[in-house]
């Protein structure tokens, strides 16, 4: 009889500070998420402005002082005040620092393939605070960072377990969302993230998908077009307002050879190519398929699938129209590495980043004046100027694409195949210039998502 009578007032009091949130942390019920910061590390340093400690996995822990160095082989982890055996975790009462970027919640050190991952663990509010400045303009209207914010939790919470098999939920890049910890809150971000605490989309009991990208050029996509299967709420729209962004005209030129190896990428095999045509296009004008002839025969792909194959960074968006023409300049070699973003056919993710990594590989290949860097990190919103202005100069960096703007274009000489296009991303989703344009109509942040995702409803997740 006590005992229920203790367990009856237990429960009465939880009620009561659930109720009136007297003494009940957000935190409690928050999903914490373990994101991916560094992959594949064999040697490193973590720091902090306060000495912290190094837990492994079973129970020893080695205090460091405010740095540690390190080595990962196998699933031992080395620093000069001894051995862990992985997992290891750094806590302290400060941020802990890796690749200069301080992070909060914790760090944990796991086995990889080669070397160890660094993750870090922390609640879901926190993360979102990391990623809303990468994702979008801090400096844009309000309820654009608001719907900005609720569409990257529903995306992050939807995507738990992307990365399962290394160890973490999330990358900390636009294969995900891109993530730089606590150097990327700004006081205009963490306002949308505190705003709209908890929201998601769902559709019935399940959280929605929320694909996003930078500009959709008049008209989203339909999601079969890109990676296939039907949703009911990512079909292809048009923008109900018109807007202009640094991407409403762009012009790309691609040489035979380009494109021969865009398609060997794809394993489309047709010879030396000789014509390509838009084959078929969506009831906005949006390309969908491609006709590709050359002296071994013909093949119809899918323009997204030819986008990813040329680069996603380097052919915008699959709004473009296409024509034979000539070229005039040097060229820019076409991208080796698998292009960021976009990175896996049918599935959903967040492609709103490009100009984000275009501006870290022109910073790291010193296109811009220590006056630029300066304007830029305390003026966000100048970012496209000072980045087209250093492509007009011929800032360095050979792989960086031109911005859409008055910049001349860099490609190769001799024939090719001009694609004029409009708009930045895969379509599907949310533009993010087309949200900036409805909140500075007027529109709140419930109305544009309702807009880029009929059907969907907002909900509390916790």
């Amino acid at each position: 009889m006590k005992n229920s009578w203790q367990k009856g007032l237990i429960l009465g009091l939880g009620m009561i500070l659930v109720l009136f949130g007297e003494g009940v942390s957000s935190e409690a019920a928050e999903k914490p998420i373990a994101v991916g910061v560094g992959v594949g590390i064999s040697q490193g340093v973590l720091s902090s402005t306060k000495p912290f400690v190094l837990k492994d996995s079973k129970g020893k822990k080695v205090s460091v002082g405010k740095s540690a160095t390190f080595t990962c082989s196998g699933s031992r982890l080395e620093t000069p005040k001894g051995s862990l055996t992985l997992p290891v975790t750094a806590q302290g009462p400060a941020p802990i620092i890796w690749d200069k970027h301080p992070y909060r919640g914790v760090l944990k050190l796991v086995p990889a393939a080669k070397g160890c991952n660094v993750v870090n663990v922390l609640g879901m509010e926190d993360y979102l605070r990391g990623v809303l400045k990468m994702e979008t303009n801090p400096a844009w209207p309000p309820e654009s960072l608001r719907a900005q914010a609720i569409v990257a939790r529903t995306f992050a919470m939807k995507g738990l377990g992307r990365h399962r098999s290394q160890g973490f939920d999330l990358c900390a890049t636009t294969h995900c969302q891109v993530y730089r910890g606590i150097n990327a809150e700004d006081p205009h971000t963490d306002k949308a993230v505190k705003a709209t605490q908890g929201m998601v989309l769902a559709v019935g009991k399940e959280l929605a998908a929320t694909p996003y990208h930078s500009d959709s050029g008049g008209a989203t996509a339909n999601v079969g077009d890109v990676w296939g299967g039907s949703v009911p709420y990512l079909k292809a729209q048009a923008e109900p307002v018109a807007y202009t962004s640094p991407y409403s005209s762009w012009q790309l030129v691609l040489s035979p050879a380009q494109v021969e190896e865009a398609l060997g990428r794809i394993d489309v095999r047709v010879g030396t190519v000789t014509g390509m045509t838009v084959a078929q296009k969506d009831p906005f004008g949006r390309a969908v398929r491609l006709e590709i002839c050359g002296t071994g025969g013909k093949a119809v792909v899918s323009s997204h699938k030819f986008r990813m194959a040329v680069g996603a960074s380097v052919l915008r968006s699959t709004v473009f129209e296409l024509t034979a023409g000539t070229t005039e300049s040097s060229g820019a070699p076409m991208p080796e590495e698998t292009p960021s973003g976009e990175g896996e056919e049918a599935s959903y993710f967040s492609e709103s980043v490009e100009e984000g990594d275009l501006l870290i590989a022109m910073t790291r290949q010193g296109a811009f004046t220590t006056a630029e860097l300066m304007d830029m990190l305390m003026h966000p919103e100048t970012r496209a100027q000072h980045m087209a202005e250093a492509l007009a100069r011929g800032g360095r960096g050979a792989k960086t694409p031109p911005l859409p703007s008055k910049a001349p274009d860099r490609r190769a000489p001799g024939k090719g195949f001009v694609f004029r296009g409009r708009g930045w991303g895969h379509g599907v989703g949310m533009s993010q210039w087309g949200a900036k344009a409805l909140a500075d109509g007027g529109w709140k942040a419930e109305k544009i998502l309702g807009h880029y995702y009929p059907g969907t409803k907002l909900r509390s997740a916790y």
